[in-house]
């Protein structure tokens, strides 16, 4: 039996402590592979008769081992097939009650999410800072204060409150970041994801290598999510954080490399028409300005023409000299 099987047995058969299943609702939520094996074994606990398993004392887990021998087990087996093909609608509902009612603490009960072109800034119960970036959002739980663990898919700024008897762990689909008091900011949106410490220490879990990193303050990490490149530098705070006050900055970069973080921020998406201007650098500091005057201000300094295509689409091109 896996590891990932034996987990969806102790969780079944209550063999957890409140900590353990707190820490399986979450890998269930994030791993599809999991929650698979989690249906799977589900539907054998729901379908095996209750008086059978008192009756002769057998627990959860032995019947899971013995599922291996086809012979000995051939009724289960059966039994299994026949009412989850009479009982779909049943198993349904079923599941849709696990999920309500068996796991009211797991860490959604609470989300927020950063529209598309905006900033959102919120304090968590514990007192900590948070301000997402452009349509990303986190997940928690009501009980935060106890555990503090967040789920964040985007990216965002996070100034934790110290609590040296409660670490705050955020989660994403990659990685885990452990701190007790801090200010750091993670990107998990781009390709090169990131975690840049501004003050204080972090701590952070590569899920798919298990290896952990440890950063200090003006420390970077870098995760490169096709490559699965892990790279350790310096950063520049005051660029990295620029977006957090509502600051779009732009140090003499290509176009075609400005453009993810400009349709971030503006939650628009920006197309190159001319091939030949991809190549061409901007530099600029664009502090709390709407889409349009954005639009201005870029075409003022960089020799540009840019046009609305539709409310969200827009194509920048040669400036035709008109």
């Amino acid at each position: 039996m896996s590891q990932k099987e034996k987990k969806c047995v102790r969780f079944l058969a209550d063999e957890m402590s409140e900590a353990e299943r707190f820490v399986f609702e979450i890998e269930l939520s994030l791993d599809n592979e999991l929650l698979a094996i989690f249906e799977n074994f589900k539907t054998i606990w729901i379908s095996y008769p209750v008086n059978e398993l008192t009756k002769n004392t057998i627990s959860f887990d032995q019947i899971i081992k013995n599922n291996d021998q086809p012979k000995k087990f051939k009724p289960l087996k059966k039994l299994v097939r026949k009412r989850a093909i009479l009982s779909t609608a049943v198993l349904f509902i079923l599941c849709m009650v696990f999920y309500v009612v068996e796991l009211p603490n797991s860490g959604y009960t609470n989300h927020r999410i950063a529209g598309k072109g905006q900033r959102l800034s919120f304090i968590l119960p514990d007192s900590s800072t948070v301000i997402l970036n452009s349509g990303s959002e986190v997940k928690y739980s009501n009980d935060f204060t106890k555990r503090r663990t967040i789920f964040l898919k985007g990216e965002a700024f996070f100034k934790v409150t110290k609590n040296n008897d409660s670490p705050f762990i955020v989660n994403t689909n990659d990685f885990d970041v452990k701190v007790l008091g801090t200010e750091f900011n993670i990107n998990s949106s781009t390709i090169d994801q990131t975690v840049s410490l501004a003050k204080g220490k972090v701590n952070v879990l590569i899920e798919e290598s298990k290896d952990e990193i440890n950063l200090m303050p003006n420390e970077e990490l870098v995760w490169n999510a096709k490559t699965k490149a892990v790279t350790k530098r310096n950063f520049d705070v005051a660029k990295i954080l620029a977006w957090k006050d509502n600051i779009l900055l732009l140090d003499d970069e290509k176009i075609e490399n400005a453009l993810p973080r400009i349709n971030q921020f503006y939650g628009v998406n920006f197309v190159i028409k001319d091939p030949e201007i991809a190549t061409q650098h901007i530099t600029g500091a664009f502090k709390e300005l709407t889409i349009d005057e954005f639009i201005t201000s870029l075409e003022f300094i960089s020799d540009l023409s840019i046009t609305k295509t539709s409310e969200n689409n827009i194509e920048i091109s040669k400036y035709n000299g008109k």
